[in-house]
């Protein structure tokens, strides 16, 4: 009986979605993070400028000048070359990547060190036993009682024969 209805219904497909506008508005929150950050960073530095400024010249005789470790940002121009300061950064990171994957080499070569160490250390033990086994082998055979002669194996086995045979008399 012919069908006028297909075997199987087709998949219905949903549309293809476009991807540039996702990719353009990852962009867009990516500007906005970027200049959020920079102009909050810009900010919170001013104030401090003021409020240094504003201190009397007395205060800072009477106490030692401390000298920060790592001169703060707005001492310096503002780096217009975000790829260049982006790459100087980089370099200040691997340059710690740097030290630490060089302990960390060094802590897998001692590592490897200790394991030949180890691994020299239990073949000499198994060489040493099985010497001892063999020394063992050989004391046992030297202790070890002769064979039975061919008349005591034949009477080992008669012996339970020969036992019955008598009606269990000797």
């Amino acid at each position: 009986m012919p069908n006028d209805r297909p075997e199987f219904r087709p998949i219905e497909a949903a549309p293809a979605r476009r991807v540039w506008p996702f990719a353009v508005l990852g962009a867009i929150i990516a500007g906005l993070l970027i200049w959020i950050l920079r102009h909050d960073a810009t900010g919170a530095q001013q104030p401090k400028q003021v409020a240094l400024a504003t201190v009397a010249p007395k205060a800072e005789a009477a106490t030692p000048k401390i000298e920060p470790l790592v001169q703060p940002e707005t001492a310096k121009p503002k780096d217009s070359n975000v790829i260049g300061s982006a790459v100087a950064t980089a370099g200040k990171l691997a340059m710690v990547a740097k030290a630490e994957l060089d302990r960390e080499l060094g802590r897998t070569k001692s590592a490897q060190k200790q394991a030949e160490a180890y691994k020299k250390q239990i073949a000499a033990l198994e060489k040493e036993l099985s010497e001892t086994r063999a020394q063992i082998a050989a004391f046992q055979k030297a202790h070890a009682p002769p064979p039975p002669s061919d008349q005591e194996q034949i009477l080992q086995m008669l012996a339970p024969v020969l036992r019955t045979a008598n009606d269990g008399r000797p």
